[in-house]
């Protein structure tokens, strides 16, 4: 069953086309219309966009992120280490642990502590790039 072709709507603002100011009305009702598609599809993440460039909190959530992401993996190493001591039979003396983990404490807070700087800085270069004032290199 074939149907009819279906015919091109030239006047979808429902505008007299016989008014004498007919493309003016059309094109402020044209206008009205694509501001309401604007504010309805695009406002809301732009304003996301702004809220996230512009939040220093961004800034702290993910610096927090991130020590806790360095915290995480360090503690699974360590866990792994000593499950591979314990599988080849060896144990530290008191003076080798002392070592140990005076060594991972140390190497644990270098770790924490570049984690949050480059998180900082890269999340605030990001915040500047949305903003439109990117860093300089």
């Amino acid at each position: 069953m074939a149907t009819a072709p279906q015919q091109f709507n030239q006047n979808p603002y429902g505008i007299d086309p016989g008014a004498k100011d007919f493309a003016g009305q059309n094109y402020a009702a044209l206008t009205r219309d694509l501001w309401a598609q604007w504010t309805t599809n695009f406002l809301p993440f732009e304003n996301d966009l702004i809220e996230y460039a512009s939040n220093p909190q961004v800034v702290a959530d993910a610096q927090a992120n991130a020590s806790e992401q360095v915290g995480l993996a360090f503690d699974a190493q360590r866990g792994a280490s000593q499950r591979r001591l314990k599988g080849l039979g060896l144990t530290l003396d008191e003076d080798e642990q002392r070592a140990a983990d005076r060594s991972y404490g140390l190497t644990r807070s270098l770790a924490d502590v570049t984690a949050q700087n480059v998180a900082g800085a890269q999340t605030r270069s990001r915040q500047q790039n949305i903003l439109g004032n990117p860093v300089p290199m």
